[in-house]
C-alpha cells in the first residue's frame, strides 16, 4: 500500500477490512461529504487535541475510526482513505496512520501573466491535482493582461483572459478543497506589461523615453494610486486573508530618476516605504495581509524591523548555491522574527523539461530549511519567463514531490540517499494519477536531464531551450557562455540522440494520447534547440541542414498551437510561436 504523500506514521497490521470500491469514485469533495454525513464501517470520533490538519486513521477487522479535531483534518483523513479505497479496490489493510502536516502552509502557485493563460478548466485540474496531494494554498501570478481589471477595461477589452466571476468560481472551487486562493499582483518590478503601454510608460524608472521600463516609480503619486486601481479591480473576489502583492527584482530601485533621493534615504529605506505604504492600504480597506518576494531585503537584514508585523517574507532560490545560502536568511528572518516561507521552482522556465537533479534538490533543502528554522509555508513556484512556452506535464512530477516535501520532509538528508524513495514514490503518485499506471515519470525524469550532455551549465535555464529563444547572429547568452566557445557537434548531437532514444521509450507505453502529444512536442523542441546550438557553431557549414530543421519546425507549430489552444487561452501565444517563426526565417536566410 502507498500512501502520498507518506504519512508520518504508518502501522500495519493483520487482517484486512472492505469498504465498497465505488465510494472512491467520487470527486475528493464528493467523497469527504459521504464521510463526514456518514458511511457504514466508518467512524467519526472528534479529539479537540489534534492540530487543525491532524488526524488518525485507523483500520481493524472491525471497521475504519477517523479521528479529528475539526473540518481540515477530516478532510486530509478522507484523502488518504479515498487512496487507500482505490488501490486495495476497498480491501484495506489493517493499519494505524497518525498524521498531520510538517508545515502549517503548503502552496502552489503557477505563472498566469506571461503569455500563457490557462482557462479555467486547466486550473480546476490543478486545483484537483494538489488537493490530492494535501496542498492548502494555491496562487495565480499576475502581472498584467490576464485578469479583466474593472479600473482599466481597454487593456483587457480585446482578448479573453479570467473575470471577476471566474475568481469567484475558482475561490468556491477551491474552498470545497480546505485550499486557499490567495491573490498574487506583482505591485513594483515585473511591470512590463503595463509600463510598455503608452498610458502607462511615465510611471516607469527609465534612462531614455524610448525604453520599456521594469519597476514603477515610488515616489510619483499616480504609479501608487495605479497599483491602488489594480487592488480595488481585483482584491473583493478572494475570500483569502493574505495578498502576494509580489516587489521582487525591482531592479530600477535607485537608479534613474530617483537615483540620488535612494542615495539619501538607502535604497532599503526607500523599498521598505513602498512596502508599508502597500500593506497599510491593503489592511485599511481589504483588511487583508501581505506577502512579499523577500530578494530586495535579504541583503538588509538591518532593516528587517521595519517589516510590517504581520506581513510574510517569500524567500525563493531556484538553483544549488541559492539553495545553500536560503541557510543564511531563514536564520536571520526567524532570529528578527520576521514571518516567511521558503520557496522553490519545478523549474521548467528555460528548460522546457524541468532539470530535475537541481530540482529535487532545490524542493528538499528548501523544506528541510523550512522545518528546521521555522518557516510557516512552503510555496513551489512554477514561473512563465520568456513567453511560457513549456508544457504544464513537465511540473507535474515536481509538484507531487513539493506535496511531499511540504507534507512530511522525512529525515535530514544523510548525504547519500538523496531521498531517492521519496523521488521514486511522487513518480508512482503521477503515474497512477495522469498516466493510468503506465510507468512514464521515470522516462520523464531522464528527458528532463538532457541538459548534463550540453558543454555549459546555466543559470535556471539549458543551452538547448535558451539558444531556441535566441536570433541565430546572437550566440553570447549574458555573461554566461559563447556559442563560439561551446566545443563542436559532439556535445548537441548526445543531446539529440538521448532525447529521441527516450522520446521512442516514451512511445513504446500506452497512456492518454495528449500527455504524450505533450512530451512528444517537448522532445522535437529540445532535438531542435540542440540542432539550432550546432547552427550557431557553424553557419555557413549547417546549410545542408536546413530543410531537415524547417521540416522539424514545420512538424512542430501546429501540433503546439493545437496543444496550447486546448489548455490555455489562444491569445498570448504570439511570443512563443514567434520564436519557431523567427528561427524558420532565419534558417532559410542561410539558403538566400
Amino acid at each position: 500500500m502507498m500512501i502520498f504523500p507518506q504519512p508520518q506514521s504508518l502501522e500495519l497490521l493483520e487482517g484486512t477490512y472492505q469498504l465498497p470500491a465505488a465510494l472512491a469514485e467520487k470527486d475528493l469533495p464528493g467523497f469527504y461529504a459521504c464521510i463526514k454525513a456518514g458511511v457504514p464501517g466508518v467512524t467519526l470520533i472528534t479529539e479537540p487535541l489534534l492540530a487543525k490538519e491532524e488526524y488518525r486513521l485507523t483500520v481493524t477487522d472491525a471497521g475504519v475510526e477517523i479521528a479529528s479535531a475539526c473540518d481540515e483534518g477530516l478532510f486530509r483523513a478522507a484523502t488518504t482513505l479515498q487512496q487507500m479505497i482505490r488501490q486495495e479496490k476497498g480491501a484495506l489493510p489493517c493499519c494505524v496512520i497518525k498524521d498531520k502536516p510538517a508545515l502549517p502552509r503548503r502552496g502552489y502557485m503557477i505563472d498566469i501573466s506571461r503569455g500563457k493563460k490557462p482557462r479555467v478548466a486547466t486550473i480546476k485540474m490543478m486545483i484537483d491535482f494538489i488537493a490530492a496531494l494535501k496542498y492548502n494554498e494555491f496562487q495565480l501570478y499576475m502581472e498584467g493582461d490576464c485578469f479583466k481589471y474593472a479600473a482599466y477595461p481597454k487593456e483587457t477589452a480585446d482578448f479573453d483572459c479570467l473575470t471577476p466571476e471566474d475568481i469567484v468560481e475558482l475561490d468556491a472551487y477551491c474552498k470545497a478543497r480546505f485550499i486557499d486562493l490567495v491573490p498574487n499582483q506583482n505591485s513594483f518590478g515585473h511591470m512590463y506589461t503595463w509600463l510598455r503601454k503608452p498610458d502607462f510608460h511615465h510611471l516607469g524608472l527609465f534612462e531614455h523615453e524610448d525604453e520599456v521600463p521594469s519597476t514603477l516609480n515610488p515616489l510619483l503619486p499616480e504609479s501608487f494610486e495605479f497599483v491602488c486601481n489594480l487592488y480595488k479591480s481585483l482584491l473583493p473576489y478572494f475570500d483569502s486573508e493574505y495578498v502576494n502583492i509580489g516587489l521582487d527584482e525591482a531592479y530600477g530601485l535607485g537608479r534613474y530618476q530617483i537615483e540620488e533621493y535612494c542615495k539619501q534615504k538607502g535604497k532599503d529605506v526607500v523599498f521598505m516605504e513602498w512596502l508599508n505604504k502597500l500593506n497599510d492600504h491593503i489592511k485599511e480597506n481589504y483588511g487583508k495581509k501581505i506577502m512579499f518576494w523577500a530578494d530586495m531585503i535579504y541583503n538588509y537584514p538591518h532593516s528587517y524591523h521595519m517589516v510590517p508585523k504581520d506581513a510574510i517574507a517569500l524567500e525563493w532560490g531556484y538553483e544549488l548555491i541559492q539553495s545553500q545560502r536560503m541557510t543564511a536568511h531563514c536564520i536571520a528572518y526567524r532570529d528578527a522574527g520576521v514571518r516567511y516561507y521558503v520557496c522553490p521552482s519545478v523549474n521548467t522556465h528555460g528548460s522546457l523539461t524541468s532539470r530535475m537533479d537541481v530540482t529535487t534538490f532545490n524542493l528538499r533543502t528548501c523544506a528541510e530549511l523550512a522545518v528546521e528554522y521555522g518557516a510557516e509555508g512552503y510555496l513551489v513556484t512554477d514561473w512563465g519567463d520568456g513567453g511560457h512556452y513549456q508544457q504544464w506535464c513537465w511540473s507535474m512530477q515536481p509538484i507531487a514531490l513539493g506535496g511531499q516535501y511540504g507534507w512530511n520532509p522525512g529525515k535530514q538528508q544523510d548525504g547519500e540517499s538523496f531521498k531517492a524513495e521519496f523521488i521514486r514514490a511522487a513518480e508512482d503518485f503521477t503515474d497512477d494519477y495522469f498516466f493510468g499506471g503506465a510507468k512514464v515519470s521515470r522516462l520523464m525524469y531522464r528527458m528532463a536531464n538532457y541538459y548534463l550532455l550540453e558543454p555549459e551549465r546555466l543559470h535556471v535555464c539549458t543551452m538547448s531551450a535558451k539558444q531556441l529563444t535566441l536570433p541565430l547572429n546572437e550566440t553570447r547568452y549574458a555573461h554566461l557562455f559563447d556559442m563560439k566557445d561551446s566545443g563542436d557537434d559532439f556535445y548537441f548531437d548526445n543531446v539529440t540522440e538521448y532525447v529521441r532514444k527516450v522520446m521512442a521509450d516514451i512511445e513504446k507505453v500506452h497512456f492518454d494520447e495528449r500527455l504524450k502529444r505533450e512530451i512528444r512536442v517537448t522532445a522535437w523542441m529540445i532535438e531542435l534547440g540542440s540542432e539550432v546550438c550546432k547552427v550557431k557553431l557553424h553557419p555557413q557549414e549547417s546549410v545542408d541542414k536546413v530543410d531537415e530543421l524547417v521540416a522539424l519546425i514545420d512538424k512542430i507549430l501546429p501540433e503546439y498551437i493545437e496543444l496550447w489552444n486546448y489548455r490555455n487561452f489562444e491569445m498570448g501565444i504570439a511570443r512563443s510561436q514567434g520564436y519557431l517563426t523567427s528561427r524558420r526565417e532565419e534558417l532559410l536566410a542561410l539558403k538566400a
